[in-house]
């Protein structure tokens, strides 16, 4: 069995799998290294991958060494895409696996895949299993936060779905600018990259894609677990 870990900034996500399939999800505070290591021993497992934008304990990178074949995702780890991106250093690990995940659901599709997290991230992969770049941006949270924080006079306002397409006030003025702009905004994306690949299946992951699959206007799959996927995918082509 296979193990993907992926260590974001506050939260880490395991994932157990037999082959594609996805048994169990956990996940724990992501410096909680005693806590992984007794989720892990529960399982007979042979491989694992971890993924982390955040610094991971070396004696928890030892752990994983001495008990099972493990990789640690980096730029220079064997993919089963071909990656065009032209600073593959700079590139997010969460954003290539995430892509991945997305050839994993969809196989032989055009894919875009977008993130709607702290930042949005929008990311193409062609049928081809192509990389193709793609495009950042603030998510939603960040915007309603730079409105309170760059004016003098617009308040921070909650997150949440517009009951109009306007503002009737100046609250509401902010929340519809703030979520229908990102939503516009994943529209023009998904009809601008539909040009550049065939039939392009749209998969939404991250927080607030309940929120934009409820409000776009696209044929759109949620995926909470894309990024998992991917690693599972990388770590079986890297094993085998």
């Amino acid at each position: 069995m296979n193990v993907a870990i992926d260590i974001g900034n506050t939260r880490a996500k395991l994932a157990l799998f037999k082959g594609k399939e996805h048994l169990e999800y956990h996940n724990l505070p992501n410096d909680d290294w005693k806590g992984m290591e007794e989720w892990l021993l529960k399982y007979r497992i042979e491989n694992v991958i971890l993924c982390s934008t955040a610094e991971v304990s070396p004696e928890f990178e030892s752990f994983l060494n001495d008990h099972y074949f493990y990789i640690r995702l980096t730029d220079t780890t064997a993919m089963p895409i071909q990656n065009t991106y032209r600073t593959p250093d700079t590139l997010g690990r969460d954003r290539l696996a995430a892509v991945i995940g997305a050839m994993e659901c969809f196989p032989e599709k055009g894919c875009l895949v977008i993130d709607a997290g702290t930042c949005i991230t929008y990311d193409l992969i062609n049928r081809h299993g192509i990389y193709m770049g793609g495009n950042i941006a603030p998510g939603i949270s960040m915007r309603l936060r730079a409105m309170d924080e760059f004016t003098a006079a617009l308040p921070l306002v909650s997150k949440q779905h517009p009951d109009t397409n306007r503002g009737y006030s100046t609250e509401t003025a902010i929340r519809a600018g703030a979520v229908w702009g990102t939503v516009m905004e994943a529209e023009g994306f998904a009809r601008r990259f539909d040009r550049d690949t065939e039939a392009l299946t749209v998969i939404l992951t991250g927080g607030d894609a309940p929120l934009l699959d409820q409000l776009v206007d696209w044929n759109t799959f949620i995926e909470p677990h894309l990024v998992l996927i991917g690693l599972n995918k990388i770590l079986r082509y890297n094993a085998e």
